[in-house]
């Protein structure tokens, strides 16, 4: 888009749109509901593009290596980042929620209880053995995205492990050029961005109005400071140490991707966009890029575990029952491993935090009162795991960077 000759970033033009998107949903409510359906058929072709997406960038990612030791240890840089980042990232919601004590001034009256489905036990065994498909088409109907990185990982060390040196190039091409094909398709679906965020906005203010700055703002103000922090201390500070990055930088130069994450609500859907920053921003190579963000969308959950930790010691302070310091450390324990289980399950988000309030014998009622406002949360969890996922990539490029030299 272009305006008096002077052409307008996509960045801006979602910025412009996520603005004026809100106060149409302000002013115009009941016009803007009825024509949401445009946000939703814009998003659907971003979702159309995911399976896909993940698939081929994960192949071409593991292709690009020089080898499978190359591979290795970039792999394990990257998980020892998101495990380690994970934990902190627990402990400072549990902290944050401690010293600020929302949950004894919170007031709860009026605010409508949203029923939350039963949850499916998950088990470390369940958890491991559905990671694994028995019919790769399934998986790509369904849409799994944890089955796809794991097909996808197999079908790109298989290739790399091609004795035939002229077919394994021939694969390595082929492979990279639908990839290519994947993301022009994603750039045009991208074009639209503007369009399709002016009406998902537009249809969010017009459901919850001026809840989405009242009601639940003291637990809701609690949870965007502890991830503010954690996003400013644990990855600015990452960064800054392996890379010389300042924290203000990281997010300035990361708002193209932070803009999109706080409209869509969706780590996977934004794979492409992260990419993107990782590249343009950072300098990252996709051959990294295409491995690292796709596996952080499935691996990396800081911006949920900081709402686990929030969310109980929330409860704990409304119900007047006090955390002991191992109760604190279950907490992390247990929110790091469910944090990465239970991708199949419908509406996981809410329904992982109604078994981590569960757990922990305290009253699950108010999880259903943060279910009825759960978008105003889904906003900061997306945006802190895809934040977490773009700082990891950078590291890890940093510390490719220091072996090549």
């Amino acid at each position: 888009m272009t305006i008096g000759g002077k052409k307008i970033s996509l960045t801006t033009q979602i910025f412009v749109a996520m603005i004026i998107g809100s106060i149409a949903g302000l002013i115009c409510g009941d016009i803007m509901k009825q024509v949401a359906f445009i946000g939703t058929i814009w998003l659907n072709c971003v979702k159309m593009i995911v399976v896909p997406m993940v698939f081929f960038t994960i192949i071409t990612g593991i292709t690009s290596q020089k080898n499978l030791s190359s591979l290795g240890r970039i792999a394990g840089h990257i998980i020892a980042y998101y495990v380690l980042t994970t934990l902190v990232a627990t402990v400072i919601g549990l902290t944050v929620t401690e010293i600020i004590r929302p949950g004894e001034i919170a007031n709860f009256t009026g605010l409508a209880s949203k029923k939350v489905a039963a949850a499916t036990s998950i088990t470390m065994a369940k958890f491991f053995t559905d990671m694994f498909t028995t019919n790769i088409f399934v998986t790509f109907t369904k849409g799994n995205i944890l089955q796809t990185l794991i097909v996808a990982v197999f079908f790109g060390i298989a290739i790399m492990k091609v004795a035939n040196e002229e077919n394994k190039e021939m694969l390595k091409k082929g492979f990279a050029a639908v990839s290519d094909m994947v993301f022009s398709l994603i750039t045009m679906v991208m074009k639209a961005s503007p369009i399709g965020i002016f009406f998902l906005m537009a249809d969010s203010f017009a459901k919850y109005g001026a809840s989405l700055f009242t009601s639940m703002a003291y637990l809701a103000g609690t949870y965007y400071l502890a991830c503010i922090i954690h996003v400013i201390l644990v990855y600015g500070g990452i960064l800054w140490i392996s890379n010389g990055i300042n924290p203000f930088r990281f997010i300035k130069d990361s708002m193209e991707l932070w803009i999109y994450t706080l409209t869509t609500c969706s780590s996977v859907a934004s794979i492409p966009v992260n990419i993107k920053v990782a590249k343009e921003k950072f300098g990252v190579p996709e051959r990294i890029s295409s491995f690292t963000i796709p596996l952080g969308s499935q691996m990396n959950y800081d911006g949920s575990v900081i709402l686990y930790g929030c969310v109980i010691v929330f409860i704990s302070q409304v119900v007047g029952h006090s955390l002991d310091i191992p109760t604190m450390l279950k907490i992390v324990g247990m929110s790091a491993i469910l944090s990465t289980g239970g991708g199949g399950i419908p509406g996981s988000g809410i329904v992982k935090l109604f078994i981590m309030v569960e757990a922990f014998g305290l009253p699950t009622e108010i999880v259903g009162i943060i279910a009825a406002f759960y978008h105003i949360f889904d906003m900061g969890t997306t945006t802190n795991n895809c934040l977490g996922d773009l700082a990891g990539t950078i590291f890890v490029s940093r510390m490719e960077d220091k072996e090549a030299a």
